[in-house]
């Protein structure tokens, strides 16, 4: 395509790795530069290291969260890319070293930001010198591609014109998640073999184990829901809060199975009515729709205003009472029916390819 875009974001996520595979197969000019060391909630696989569009280059770590490129600049200046898109956020300390690269070299870069609308953040001095230095970073940026309309909302708040911003609609592996469905032979994994047999309503939660994601709510929600519901728990979290978390769910029809990875979720999803996201969260609602499932949530980061369309792929509770009123009023056939058309909806506004697409369209603007 004649321009060598460089893509710039703190970890290897492993939501996103099926778009770069995409982007490297149609031969996109591309590089991508982040750290690819395992970290708190990422879980970076080993042949991700070795993936030829990866610019490797010295990085170090700042807690969990924030990664330091700190040779970022020379690095760029040796690249030498026309466009640089770059992660935003806490990604804000690297992108001071991109906007001087685009000054001095009349370059343009683009900020790929959620927009954290959703959380309260308390006004300290930090948090408003972090704002200033973060709204500079927006403001002369070329593009900012947000996550989601909430996202789009947000950025206008902070008072950047809306041609500026761009919606990507992000999104998961939905190629791969449609391979896994077609090649899949019926199995139902060996931790639940004995439940599966009985009648047991099941629902999923896949995702982080974190304070953030409300996990604890559904305790009491499958106490409400009685011996009929059972939970089945994906993902891992420190040790410290799954010990929490196991307390938290004493006396209830529940099962922790612990991480797992995209080609292992299958049967999983395939015995779950819905999936459940009580609290912060975005991309495993798109996962629960590619696998056929519909989503029950709460508030999360706003992709929910625009993938959960209320009796067709899901439905947003208000409080406990509002999820235990809809889950019991529904049927195993209209579970599944919202599910089929959960997975419809996504693959025809949410896939990879759209996603892509519209990624490839507008960095070419430039």
């Amino acid at each position: 395509m004649g321009r060598k875009v460089l893509i710039i974001q703190r970890f290897y996520y492993n939501f996103r790795e099926g778009f770069f595979n995409y982007l490297s197969e149609i031969n996109f000019d591309f590089k991508l530069i982040n750290a690819t060391f395992s970290r708190g909630r990422v879980k970076v696989h080993d042949e991700a290291k070795s993936k030829s569009f990866l610019e490797k280059i010295f990085y170090f770590f700042i807690g969990e969260n924030y990664v330091i490129f700190p040779f970022l600049f020379f690095s760029l200046i040796r690249i030498n890319p026309l466009i640089i898109v770059t992660e935003g956020g806490q990604n804000t300390i690297n992108n001071f070293q991109v906007l001087l690269y685009c000054m001095i070299f009349n370059r343009k870069y683009i900020i790929w930001d959620l927009g954290k609308d959703y959380a309260d953040f308390i006004s300290t001095l930090q948090r408003r010198v972090y704002m200033k230095f973060y709204k500079f970073i927006l403001i002369h940026s070329f593009l900012i591609y947000g996550y989601n309309s909430r996202s789009k909302a947000y950025f206008k708040k902070l008072g950047i014109e809306e041609s500026k911003l761009v919606i990507l609609n992000n999104t998961i592996d939905t190629r791969k998640i449609r391979s896994l469905k077609s090649d899949y032979v019926s199995e139902v994994p060996n931790e639940l073999s004995e439940q599966s047999e009985g009648e047991y309503i099941f629902f999923i939660y896949v995702g982080t184990l974190l304070k953030s994601k409300k996990i604890e709510s559904m305790a009491e929600l499958l106490k409400m829901l009685g011996e009929k519901y059972f939970l089945i728990i994906v993902g891992d979290g420190t040790h410290e809060y799954k010990i929490e978390l196991e307390k938290s769910f004493e006396g209830t029809k529940h099962i922790f199975v612990g991480y797992k990875r995209l080609e292992q979720l299958m049967p999983y999803y395939k015995l779950a009515s819905f999936s459940i996201l009580p609290g912060l969260g975005g991309l495993s609602m798109n996962q629960s729709m590619a696998f056929s499932v519909p989503v029950i949530c709460s508030m999360a980061d706003g992709a929910e205003k625009d993938l959960i369309i209320a009796d067709e792929t899901g439905y947003i509770y208000k409080d406990l009472d509002d999820a235990y009123n809809y889950i019991i009023s529904k049927t195993r056939d209209q579970w599944r029916e919202m599910g089929r058309k959960s997975e419809s909806f996504l693959y025809a506004n949410y896939s990879l390819e759209s996603m892509m697409n519209r990624f490839i369209h507008h960095t070419n603007v430039i």
